[in-house]
């Protein structure tokens, strides 16, 4: 129509298509049909996007799984979660590694965390500014502290005697996943011949006398330990910067109601929570759920400085 009356309207409309193509017009014309029936169907384009959750799984899945393809996802979505879509769509969601498949440190850690203890030192300031080191062992899977000591001067034998305690009844990892120091006797040193399968004393020891393979972190990668060091972030946040301590005994005390709390209470994030224990707590203020009178308990830990909630009828 807008053609049509120009051209009634303008005589020498002809002597304008200089400026706009042929092309352009019939482009113009195509996407203005597009625009009519889109319009006229109330839909938006392309195809019906797919159900958000259905998304995350597929980004879920090939992120975990970067050498799989699309037929192996949608196959796995179809059996094992009920969802059913086709190939093309698996291809439109999926991310794209980039490369090819190789083992990582990450997920070398993820497939034998259940083998693996991690151990590591913190720090700790007394009221009269000495320092006390604070030793961490803790199952690389369940992230439970299965062990912890406290001393002034640690010292290669005192190590070892921390993890024949930490290891009772022959109840040993296969792994200790351990960083680079000093204390463990690092390798050379003047007058020890070189043993090719350590890289320090500890890892002999502990070979030798408790059949664990010690595997020493890369120099540099601090990360590599992010389980036990993420812990002890945890534990100066939530625990050592509330305190001055008195004592080396106080010290223990306090490491000893914050492991049980740890342990058994504190809800783990990357575990999608830890089991709570189902000990009788303090009852507290009722409230409501479900419909159901209920009570709000109450646990306190480290006087006050956390709580541990449940409901109770």
């Amino acid at each position: 129509m807008v053609w049509i009356w120009l051209c009634r309207q303008w005589p020498r409309w002809k002597d304008a298509l200089v400026i706009v193509k042929p092309e352009t017009v019939l482009r113009w014309h195509r996407e203005g049909y597009r625009r009519y029936w889109r319009r006229r169907s109330g839909g938006s384009p392309g195809r019906p996007r797919i159900p958000r959750q259905h998304i995350a799984f597929i980004k879920r899945i090939s992120t975990d799984h970067p050498e799989w393809g699309e037929d192996r996802i949608a196959l796995e979505m179809k059996i094992k979660l009920g969802v059913d879509h086709s190939t093309s769509t698996i291809r439109r969601y999926m991310v794209e590694s980039g490369r090819p498949p190789t083992s990582s440190w990450r997920r070398f850690l993820a497939s034998h965390a259940h083998e693996f203890f991690t151990m590591d030192f913190a720090t700790q300031v007394m009221w009269d500014f000495s320092t006390r080191y604070i030793l961490i062992v803790m199952a690389l899977d369940t992230r439970k502290v299965v062990h912890f000591a406290v001393t002034g001067s640690p010292t290669l034998g005192w190590v070892e005697q921390q993890l024949r305690e930490a290891t009772p009844w022959g109840e040993v990892p296969r792994f200790l996943l351990h960083d680079n120091d000093g204390i463990f006797g690092q390798y050379p040193r003047a007058g020890v011949e070189l043993p090719r399968k350590y890289r320090c004393a500890l890892d002999a020891w502990l070979h030798r006398v408790l059949g664990i393979q010690g595997i020493p972190i890369p120099y540099g990668a601090p990360n590599a330990q992010a389980h036990v060091e993420r812990f002890i972030g945890t534990l100066r946040r939530e625990c050592l910067e509330h305190f001055i301590f008195l004592s080396d005994d106080h010290l223990r005390r306090t490491l000893a109601v914050f492991n049980l709390y740890y342990n058994g209470f504190r809800p783990h994030q990357g575990l999608m929570g830890i089991p709570a224990s189902q000990e009788p707590r303090v009852r507290g203020e009722p409230t409501s759920l479900g419909g159901r009178r209920a009570h709000l308990v109450s646990r306190p830990n480290l006087g006050d400085l956390h709580h541990d909630y449940s409901l109770a009828a």
